[in-house]
């Protein structure tokens, strides 16, 4: 048998022996941040996020088997265990990401001790398989849109039985949401650090600790000491979760007791949920007012049907103008005084505000 005969020959045995794609080849997406175990009711061996999606296979006991097969930092590994040739060693755990990147997107969490197989390798990162299963009440899980090689192409002569544009949209553009792509992040600045590691962030060298830091995140360097850096970081949080560290925080103050001691209120700090009336701008029998000044007219607090009037700074101006009129916000705000003249009404003056 001559060379090509053989290659021909040998192209045709793959052909027939490779195995088709499956035209329901099933994917799953996880609802919520959820955490997978190693077995049906087995340990926590990782957690995947919200919108990430995984082929699945068996069901079983209420639970869905997944398979993890991402990106992953290799100089974390420790020795194998049991059936698998790596570990996650420490004690952190260890993000999933898309691609071998600290830029990359993270599809979830490791566990310190988890085991998996390594499928390739690309400087210091590894890309691992790892089988584990989900709740399935966490995943919902539908049939993956393929192509069929047997579906029969249109023919050029017929006629098109609607117009392009009320085409129907294939399986994967609408039984699954695409998550939105993750904020694009500046660019770290000279002399940042970026951690390798879960790191304690503390009050001082040896304090205590205020929170932890996951791997890869980006700090600004502010001072050093004795193997210590002093660093500065920033990120977004609810306002909804705090409460002014001012001592004039005034957290049980109703707009009754304003009224009733108008002067030894004035300078606290309160937050209420209001009920937002209109933003209007002061006029000349408001003496408590500047000219034009802009300000809320709501009511509230909350249990209390009383007219408040909130003074607005510029700053915060086109923002208030957004909410829509009778919506239920969250202020806060300092006390200007307990009982305006004319009216009587407390006036209070707006550091922040969000929709409720």
């Amino acid at each position: 048998m001559g060379p090509l005969r053989r290659h021909s020959f040998s192209l045709l045995i793959l052909l027939l022996g490779a195995p088709l794609l499956r035209a329901d080849a099933q994917q799953g997406r996880i609802s919520a941040d959820t955490d997978v175990r190693s077995a049906p009711n087995g340990t926590v061996v990782a957690q995947l996020r919200a919108g990430t999606s995984w082929p699945t296979g068996a069901t079983r006991n209420g639970f869905t088997s997944v398979t993890i097969e991402a990106w992953v930092d290799a100089s974390r590994f420790g020795a194998g265990r049991d059936s698998f040739p790596v570990t996650i060693g420490g004690s952190a755990n260890l993000r999933i990401r898309e691609q071998p990147s600290l830029d990359g997107r993270i599809l979830g969490s490791f566990r310190a001790g988890a085991g998996m197989s390594v499928v390739q390798r690309r400087d210091t990162w590894a890309r691992v398989k790892r089988e584990v299963w989900v709740p399935s009440s966490a995943i919902a899980v539908q049939a993956a849109s393929r192509p069929s090689a047997a579906a029969p192409a249109a023919s050029p002569a017929a006629p098109q039985s609607r117009p392009p544009s009320a085409r129907p949209m294939p399986a994967s553009e609408t039984a699954v949401p695409v998550p939105p792509p993750e904020p694009v992040m500046a660019p770290p600045a000279a002399g940042s650090l970026r951690t390798d590691r879960e790191v304690p962030l503390r009050l001082g060298p040896n304090g205590q600790v205020l929170a932890m830091l996951d791997s890869g995140v980006i700090v600004a360097t502010q001072a050093r000491e004795r193997g210590w850096v002093r660093v500065r970081i920033e990120g977004w949080v609810p306002e909804s979760y705090f409460v002014p560290a001012d001592t004039a925080f005034g957290a049980n103050l109703t707009a009754a007791d304003l009224r009733a001691d108008p002067e030894g209120h004035r300078g606290k700090i309160v937050r209420w949920r209001v009920q937002v009336v209109g933003l209007q701008t002061a006029d000349p029998l408001r003496r408590d007012m500047r000219p034009d000044e802009p300000f809320l007219l709501a009511i509230g607090p909350t249990g209390e049907d009383a007219t408040v009037y909130v003074t607005v700074p510029q700053s915060l101006v086109a923002e208030v103008r957004t909410i829509p009129t009778l919506s239920f916000v969250v202020l806060t705000a300092r006390v200007r005084t307990g009982k305006s003249n004319p009216t009587g009404a407390p006036i209070l003056e707006l550091i922040s505000i969000a929709e409720r």
